[in-house]
């Protein structure tokens, strides 16, 4: 009954000494000290390992993973773990703090409400509705709008070797997938690639984020099958266009702020091989009518493009990652900047 506590001993948890395994339910995180742990005996540690390997044994089965498969994910997430703990941590504490944009009703100036034409007629005169700023009591009312464009194309494969692009663009896929698990009621996320072949290839829709960590490698392998076998071209302009107006969605001024919705675009350089000028990215860029930000992230370049590229995006939204330890920082500040 204890499982899933902090601080504490022998179930499984976090921040505690001889658990058989990591919990996370939510609270607090309480780290006991390495003095503490290492008063654990032999016999129980070893108890707890096999606890522990029954446990994995039991979920990849759940899940239908093999072991090879499920070693593979976790050596790949093992450079980021800790960037993905401090993004969960930044967004527990953003979803909670946030500001909720509402129509406040009954006003004397501002817009027509429809719902008291009735009452204007007969003579009263807080019939207007004017935005303003509401706590959202239990939490935010609608789910934050998120649309993440992946760079698949055969340039992202070709050149890993090189400077290991795809493995920062798969990378930054999976701090996305395991930061904004279980948060779902907070926030609604979808990831597409573009290629050569199609200007939106779904990975990610909006309301079905992958469930588990099979479901995840499934999407990093597809990810990768996709850049290793399409055909040369360059989709980025149509594919960041398509994703504004996904992002935003049908009734999106009625029922969520423009500033709530956020596309973030992560790419190569790759613009001039294809004659394709960075203003015609930033015109695209700015081309919200109900104001969703829309980011570009370049994690590749040859000579200084990258750098030239941003310099004609709209300022503040423009972003060079030449080192895989950047990305999930340059991720963090764009999703913590704009949502809280």
């Amino acid at each position: 009954q204890w499982a899933g506590g902090t601080g504490g001993s022998d179930t499984a948890g976090l921040g505690g000494r001889g658990g058989p395994y990591r919990l996370d339910r939510g609270h607090k995180v309480h780290q006991v000290s390495d003095e503490a742990k290492s008063m654990v005996s032999k016999e129980a540690a070893e108890a707890a390992r096999e606890i522990a390997r029954k446990a994995l044994q039991e979920r990849l089965a759940e899940i239908g993973m093999s072991e090879t498969e499920f070693s593979m994910y976790d050596t790949f997430m093992e450079s980021i773990k800790a960037d993905i703990a401090d993004l969960r941590g930044t967004l527990n504490l953003v979803e909670s703090k946030k500001s909720e944009r509402d129509w406040i009703k009954r006003q004397n100036h501002g817009e027509i409400d429809d719902s008291r034409l009735v009452d204007g007629v007969a003579g009263d005169k807080y019939v207007y509705k004017r935005r303003g700023e509401s706590r959202a009591g239990g939490g935010l009312r609608h789910p934050k709008r998120l649309r993440f464009v992946m760079d698949c194309s055969g340039s992202m494969y070709r050149f890993n070797g090189h400077d290991e692009r795809l493995n920062r663009c798969l990378e930054a896929t999976t701090l996305v997938m395991e930061s904004f698990d279980g948060m779902e009621r907070r926030f609604d996320y979808s990831i597409v690639g573009h290629s050569g072949d199609s200007k939106c290839i779904p990975f990610v829709e909006f309301g079905h984020p992958p469930k588990n960590p099979k479901d995840r490698l499934r999407i990093l392998q597809r990810m990768v099958a996709h850049s290793q076998f399409c055909i040369s071209g360059d989709n980025t302009l149509p594919a960041m266009a398509q994703a504004i107006v996904d992002v935003e969605g049908p009734g999106f001024g009625e029922e969520n702020d423009a500033d709530e919705c956020i596309v973030i675009g992560v790419s190569d350089a790759n613009l001039a091989r294809y004659g394709i000028h960075p203003r015609e990215l930033g015109k695209i860029m700015k081309s919200s009518a109900n104001g969703a930000k829309v980011y570009c992230v370049f994690i590749a370049s040859f000579g200084a493009e990258a750098e030239s590229i941003t310099r004609e995006l709209p300022i503040g939204q423009g972003f060079v990652c030449m080192q895989t330890s950047d990305l999930p920082r340059v991720l963090r500040h764009i999703l913590t900047s704009q949502i809280g």
